[in-house]
């Protein structure tokens, strides 16, 4: 069931688009985090959110928020992996349940694919303290891997998560 679809105008020729994958535990924090960016939201389905963020009249970054495990990551995601920036990894900081279902997510990543990974913690209102499941909980990061903090209700944290990505795709450049 297509929730949100719109007519778009003729592609600019010109136009660049780089493309970003966002994995989390959820529909709703895949959801909230593209909402929070993007000028649109293109498709919305139960599998996958698809938002467009326009830079300028020569950049646009499109949102993939899509469900990955060890099953659903078949040949084609060797393909569609290869066009793209990144991943961003979600998680509910104050749900260590979150973290537990994303780390697999994240270990079959960083072995199958060598691209700048962001994993964000998704922090509710001004909550600072370490949830105590968190404290021993452990994520392998490659060195394309990075770890921030993120509010989902606020556009400019959501972008900051973004700049860490794009910081990280720069730094890898030969």
């Amino acid at each position: 069931m297509i929730v949100a679809e719109k007519q778009t105008p003729a592609p600019n020729t010109n136009m660049r688009i780089g493309e970003i994958a966002i994995v989390g535990p959820d529909l709703k924090t895949k959801k909230s985090f593209i909402n929070a960016v993007c000028d649109d939201v293109i498709v919305e389905t139960e599998n996958l959110i698809f938002g467009r963020l326009q830079i300028n009249d020569e950049l646009v970054i499109h949102l993939y928020g899509v469900d990955l495990s060890e099953k659903e990551l078949n040949p084609s995601w060797d393909l569609v992996s290869r066009k793209l920036l990144g991943y961003i990894v979600l998680f509910n900081w104050s749900n260590p349940n979150s973290l537990a279902d994303v780390t697999s997510t994240v270990d079959l990543l960083a072995a199958r694919y060598d691209i700048p990974l962001v994993i964000a913690a998704n922090l509710k209102n001004s909550q600072t303290s370490v949830p105590r499941e968190l404290l021993n909980a452990e994520i392998n990061l490659t060195r394309q891997g990075q770890f921030t903090f993120c509010k989902l209700s606020d556009p400019k944290s959501v972008k900051n998560v973004l700049i860490t990505l794009i910081n990280s795709v720069l730094d890898n450049l030969n």
